[in-house]
């Protein structure tokens, strides 16, 4: 368990993404720091050190965690979200997957990965249903 996505990657095979004891984003190590879609671990991966100039201030995350004695019925994430529509906070979206074992809890999923910037000589992952 770390919150220093750079060890993650340096020693970690699998990564699970946890937001608000929920496991949003799961699959290898790779492929969910290089390519993220959920938009908690892209937003978690914009606002590191290394891409920062240096005395710039971070990228931060709108918004505040919610209670944990209280989550609401939708994705926690919801209220924080960018992305975020009406369905986003009616209920729990479900486990989509590329095939891969990549998985993220999204149901945005096809407009964050519409976003990501894949290099051209690699192929795209098949689409998340």
């Amino acid at each position: 368990v770390t919150h220093d996505l750079g060890v993650a990657a340096q020693i970690a095979d699998k990564v699970a993404v946890m937001y608000a004891g929920r496991i949003i984003e799961y699959g290898d190590a790779r492929d969910v720091l290089m390519h993220p879609v959920h938009p908690y671990t892209r937003a978690m991966l914009s606002s590191t050190v290394k891409d920062q100039m240096r005395g710039a201030p971070l990228d931060t995350i709108a918004g505040t965690p919610p209670d944990l004695r209280a989550l609401p019925d939708g994705c926690s994430f919801a209220p924080r979200c960018k992305y975020a529509g009406p369905d986003c906070f009616k209920e729990m979206p479900p486990e989509v997957t590329d095939g891969r074992n990549h998985m993220a809890r999204c149901a945005k999923v096809q407009v964050v990965r519409g976003l990501l910037a894949f290099d051209p000589g690699v192929p795209a992952a098949p689409a998340l249903v």
